[in-house]
């Protein structure tokens, strides 16, 4: 296996915008880094049980991926227009919103069903770790590996929206605007 094609696939795709990344980014422009913390530490805590459930059921369901992907990818997509139409309609930073809700739960239910993310950690486990080793160790290592770039990732998005918070509330229609249309061309981006 390259090291370098896993390290350039894994930090690549962990930091260019996606759904978790646009939505952490918008908690934390609400409520700022701390006040954003249980949300993002649900989709964190996802995240890395979607890495650990991926590294489980890849290796021995790998045939069913086909069967069950188009599912996945049609209840991904519903739930991005969702919530494309809840940051849209957001109150914004002034704490009057009560559509989006900013719980632990609501952000590792988000990241278990993100499809970005399980294509993610299905492209690690058949591009880069099963097809060059298949045992416990190798395996451990390199998801474990990948899914600290993805927190580091999420967490600086986390950090990008806290730190521009000002900027963002000052701009918070276009903010929204743009934040709702970056999850829905997610949304259509996964039957692309």
């Amino acid at each position: 296996m390259s090291v370098v094609a896993f390290l350039s696939y894994v930090i690549v795709t962990s930091i260019t915008p996606g759904p978790s990344n646009i939505l952490m980014m918008n908690e934390a422009r609400r409520l700022g880094f701390v006040g954003s913390w249980r949300f993002s530490s649900g989709i964190l805590a996802g995240f890395g049980q979607l890495g650990i459930m991926s590294g489980l059921f890849t290796t021995g369901l790998y045939d069913l991926i086909p069967v069950v992907g188009p599912y996945f990818k049609i209840a991904g997509a519903a739930y991005l227009l969702y919530l494309a139409w809840h940051v849209a309609l957001d109150k914004g930073a002034d704490g009057n919103s009560s559509r989006m809700k900013s719980s632990f739960l609501s952000g590792f239910f988000f990241q278990i069903i993100n499809i970005k993310s399980i294509l993610f950690f299905i492209t690690v486990m058949s591009a880069f770790i099963l097809p060059f080793n298949q045992s416990v160790n190798f395996i451990i290592l390199y998801l474990a590996l990948a899914i600290l770039i993805g927190w580091l990732a999420l967490l600086l998005w986390s950090g990008f929206g806290s730190v521009f918070k000002t900027f963002f509330t000052k701009h918070d229609k276009p903010f929204r605007v743009i934040m709702s249309l970056l999850l829905v061309y997610s949304a259509l981006s996964i039957f692309l």
